[in-house]
């Protein structure tokens, strides 16, 4: 067995090899500054945290989950030339090979997370060289060759498009650009909505017109209820599913799970291990990170939502977005997630 194959098998992926279709994610990098406070913040004096600086970005982190769970993946993002040394070595550490443009001007994107005592975490956002990602950028031999350097692999097998993108024009125009080259070429492109606030600011149609032909969308429980006008994540997914064209709509439900709608109907349920919470930031990115690498490894969607959850508990075990370097890194997980019977789904 294979270090990538083992990384799978630990991760939850059924099947993933060394020939299995590679993942493109089109994306962010960002430097997370994770502040963790056990009190409630106290205005206008100090409040005591541990803080640590860190790799992330939605785009960067599903990159590397993905990896760590045996797919062979590509990154494109655009970093500052502050720290586009130190971004490009911790996504090759994790096994992303990356394709990232350096912005002279700007510097990398910042994000600056308040974590409570519950794990939930509240954002602040300096976009920086991360907005400036534009079709310049784009190249469309990204879509071939060999994602991750490993010999023996095919080319990409999936696109993945970060939320993110489509709150500023050149990202925009990137993600269209990308999901025309890449359905063109029979390639399918999924999206995860990224932020409920800023899709506030883009509209809800925008969004929806700019993801249509996308084969799967993976908002959370706020994202979904926004995009579809249902506050019950079940009727959101089954609308959505329907508005997106027949694509897939998997929405994330924190510590409750995971649900899948096709075709305006509800499919499939998955529950999340019970975890030791440290922090929130990124879970949802490991979710899609090894729900991507299960799919592109040949699993069924259940299977997929599953090494989801699973990936997902194991991140809130974890302070910042990314997984542990060291494949046997230790993860506080209680409990196996247990999937819904069909028969018991609405």
């Amino acid at each position: 067995m294979t270090a990538v194959t083992a990384a799978a098998a630990a991760n939850g992926v059924p099947g993933a090899a060394g020939g299995a279709p590679g993942l493109l994610v089109v994306g962010d990098v960002v430097t997370d500054v994770v502040a963790r406070h056990a009190e409630p913040l106290a205005p206008h004096t100090d409040t005591a945290a541990r803080i640590a600086v860190l790799p992330g970005g939605a785009g960067a982190n599903v990159a590397c989950w993905a990896a760590r769970c045996g797919a062979r993946v590509r990154l494109l993002a655009r970093a500052g030339a502050d720290s586009a040394d130190w971004h490009r070595a911790a996504l090759l550490a994790a096994g992303v090979e990356p394709a990232l443009r350096v912005d002279p001007e700007l510097p990398t994107a910042v994000v600056v997370a308040l974590v409570d005592a519950a794990a939930e975490r509240t954002l602040v956002t300096d976009s920086g060289a991360a907005f400036r990602l534009g079709p310049e950028d784009w190249d469309e031999d990204l879509l071939d060759g060999s994602p991750g350097g490993h010999a023996g692999g095919g080319a990409v097998g999936r696109v993945h498009l970060s939320g993110y993108l489509f709150f500023c024009a050149p990202g925009r125009e990137l993600a269209t650009a990308v999901r025309k080259a890449a359905l063109a070429r029979g390639i399918p492109v999924s999206v995860d909505p990224a932020s409920a606030g800023f899709l506030r600011g883009l509209g809800t149609e925008a969004f929806l017109d700019a993801v249509r032909g996308v084969d799967l969308l993976l908002p959370n429980a706020a994202e979904a209820a926004l995009l579809s006008g249902r506050d019950e994540p079940a009727a959101a997914a089954a609308e959505l599913s329907a508005r997106i064209g027949g694509g897939t709509v998997v929405v994330t439900l924190g510590a409750g799970g995971a649900l899948a709608a096709e075709a305006g109907a509800v499919t499939v349920r998955s529950a999340a291990p019970r975890a030791a919470a440290v922090d929130s930031t990124g879970a949802g990115d490991a979710f899609t990170g090894a729900l991507l690498a299960a799919r592109l490894a040949g699993a069924d969607l259940a299977a997929a939502l599953d090494a989801g959850c699973l990936a997902g508990a194991r991140a809130v075990t974890v302070a910042g977005g990314r997984p542990p370097l060291s494949h046997d890194a230790p993860h506080t997980v209680v409990s196996a997630a247990r999937p819904t019977a069909p028969d018991a789904l609405p």
